[in-house]
């Protein structure tokens, strides 16, 4: 009797790196450009259960995107009014600490991080925004509606929490953010490269240490803007390219 020879092709490994495991509820507020494409990287590369992912996001232009794979999509504009009403459950439903994945214009950063750390869940933002109106409201010194002034703000925030509480990273956007993990791995190579004799840095001070020991002067950050439009933009006119919800 001729021995059956098994012909299926051997399972493909799967290609891509698992960087983090999350044990809770994955909730994404915003899926606007950002939103977008973070979600593909978010379920390629952290390991968790996918029916515990939820999306919120005033606009529903984009949700087909989420139907076709299958993930719960809410359709409303988070107020401070009902902030945590929404929330508070899709972030602590079932058991593990859950995560708020913040990609939004329009709400509150320091009152999300607030609400989070107060359920004992993780959080990160791409920029320290405030709630809808408060940009073009008059009766506010304009002074203190600018970006460096929310900075401050959220590093006021910062002094006032607990040793213990959950982590919150904010303003972990392209500018600032991934241009702080570039520089640090850039110091690394430019250190190595001089034959320099360092450990790697653990704080703020020791990284400042290395860049003084390699010879550093100067950092300069530029971005490349390629966008083009179809018509030549007129003389004495202004274009945006950048977000058009945050301008």
């Amino acid at each position: 009797m001729s021995e059956m020879i098994d012909n299926t092709p051997p399972a493909m490994p799967d290609i891509h790196d698992m960087h983090a495991k999350l044990d809770g509820s994955l909730v994404m507020v915003g899926f606007g450009s950002i939103g977008r494409g973070v979600l593909p990287l978010l379920m390629r590369h952290i390991d968790f259960d996918h029916s515990r992912l939820v999306v919120i996001d005033a606009d529903d232009s984009n949700r087909h995107i989420l139907d076709e794979q299958g993930i719960r999509f809410m359709h409303l504009t988070l107020t401070p009014d009902n902030m945590r009403e929404i929330l508070e459950p899709l972030l602590t439903m079932g058991k593990g600490r859950g995560f708020c994945v913040n990609v939004s214009v329009d709400v509150a950063s320091m009152e999300m991080i607030a609400l989070c750390q107060a359920l004992d869940v993780f959080y990160i933002d791409s920029s320290i925004e405030p709630w809808h109106g408060y940009f073009s409201d008059d009766s506010i010194d304009i002074s203190l509606r600018t970006n460096y002034a929310l900075r401050e703000m959220m590093l006021q925030e910062r002094y006032k929490q607990k040793p213990d509480a959950t982590t919150a990273v904010t303003s972990c956007g392209a500018n600032p953010g991934m241009v702080s993990w570039l520089l640090k791995q850039a110091l690394l190579n430019l250190a190595a490269d001089l034959g320099l004799e360092f450990a790697e840095p653990k704080t703020r001070q020791d990284w400042a240490r290395l860049m003084q020991q390699a010879g550093v002067k100067g950092i300069h950050i530029a971005e490349r803007d390629t966008q083009r439009a179809r018509r030549p933009k007129k003389l004495n006119s202004f274009v945006n390219t950048w977000s058009v919800e945050g301008m």
